[in-house]
């Protein structure tokens, strides 16, 4: 999400929250104009938070919707600077509230309607997730997406991706089944298995969709998501992997907190606490991955000093089958229509239509990949 102070129309209902005891309510019927209590698209699209204020899904914001979206917003870091400062790990501009600066492909949810998943992990925790197919009866192959960061999305954010991301929207009008997955929260432990189980029982469920053909389902995880990716490579379902930047300090068992500062130090210097031990252990546990990868990544995020050099070619000893291709100057997010962090600039059209079609092309056979392996 971008810094509030780029969005007027929010950072003017946030002062009206902030004022002396004064509610949004004047704010709110200003732009409630049928006056009938509550806000649809185009009343609300001046601020840009209709869809993430639309809590219940069913396309009107009420007054105690969007006090509870401002007041959440109000709650997050609002210089860019600070932005900034934990972008790069916190995964993908992971948060519950997310923006988008390149458009979507908009779909009509009409013929591609949001539809629940409703599973359990092993453990028998309940899991939710969200998907959209294409029109018709399919077979269509099918992504599963795995945002970033270490903690839980709530479902509203869920159904914004499949219906503004700029990335998903583009494979759902390709043809592809799009199902946006979460894990539970794992900060405090971040070895925990759980957030792969969340994952492999919507990967499960994903496989008996109607529509779905469940030969040709791939995973597409960013950041930490790539790292849950790379875990599931050897269930049966998976018949491809994505993984964007993955966080290999969280895969290969390097990291073991939460805490931001260690994992700047491990990307700094991946070769000072990527011991042979844990490469070993590493290696062992790739040889277990049977779905060919695509690694995408940028060149500017710390995560190259240990994907590129170290990590990639214990895949390949390994035996997986590897792609890996680069996109110059991007931040970490890049590849989900983010970044603009520290280490990169954000995702524009070019680098957005350039990974779908890059992606395609591998998922695809007999269509070369359009950017060289590097």
């Amino acid at each position: 999400m971008p810094a509030l102070e780029k969005r007027p129309a929010l950072l003017a209902l946030l002062f009206s929250l902030q004022a002396a005891a004064e509610p949004i309510g004047d704010a709110f019927r200003k732009l409630d104009k049928n006056g009938d209590g509550k806000l649809d698209a185009a009343e609300a699209r001046q601020t840009g938070f209709h869809k993430s204020a639309d809590a219940d899904g069913d396309g009107l914001v009420t007054l105690q919707e969007a006090e509870s979206f401002i007041r959440k917003s109000a709650e997050r870091p609002a210089k860019s600077s600070e932005k900034k400062r934990t972008a790069g790990m916190e995964g993908d501009g992971a948060a519950p509230v997310l923006h988008w600066t390149v458009p979507a492909i908009r779909v009509s949810e009409t013929d591609s309607p949001v539809q629940v998943i409703q599973t359990a992990a092993t453990d028998g925790r309940a899991v939710k997730a969200w998907w959209r197919k294409p029109k018709g009866d399919g077979p269509f192959p099918a992504l599963l997406f795995i945002h970033g960061g270490l903690n839980e999305f709530p479902e509203p954010s869920l159904r914004l991706h499949l219906t503004d991301n700029p990335v998903i929207t583009r494979f759902l009008r390709s043809g592809y089944a799009v199902i946006m997955s979460t894990f539970r929260t794992y900060e405090k432990d971040v070895q925990s298995r759980g957030p792969i189980e969340d994952v492999r029982a919507v990967l499960k469920s994903t496989a008996g969709l109607p529509g779905v053909d469940p030969r040709r389902i791939a995973l597409y995880g960013g950041s930490g998501g790539g790292s849950i990716a790379l875990e599931l490579g050897a269930d049966p379902e998976v018949s491809a992997i994505i993984a964007c930047e993955p966080a290999t300090v969280i895969y290969a068992g390097m990291l073991t907190t939460g805490e931001y500062g260690p994992r700047l130090a491990m990307m700094a210097e991946p070769e000072k606490y990527f011991t042979p031990e844990l490469r070993a252990r590493t290696l062992e546990k790739l040889r277990h991955i049977k779905a060919p990868v695509l690694i995408v990544h940028g060149d500017m995020h710390d995560l190259r000093k240990l994907n590129k050099p170290l990590f990639l070619p214990l895949m390949r000893q390994a035996g997986v089958k590897t792609e890996y291709l680069e996109y110059a100057g991007y931040g970490h997010g890049f590849y989900f229509g983010g970044g603009d962090d520290r280490w990169g600039k954000g995702a524009d059209l070019a680098v957005v239509e350039k990974v779908v079609a890059d992606v395609r092309s591998f998922l695809e056979p007999g269509k070369p990949l359009s950017g060289p392996e590097r």
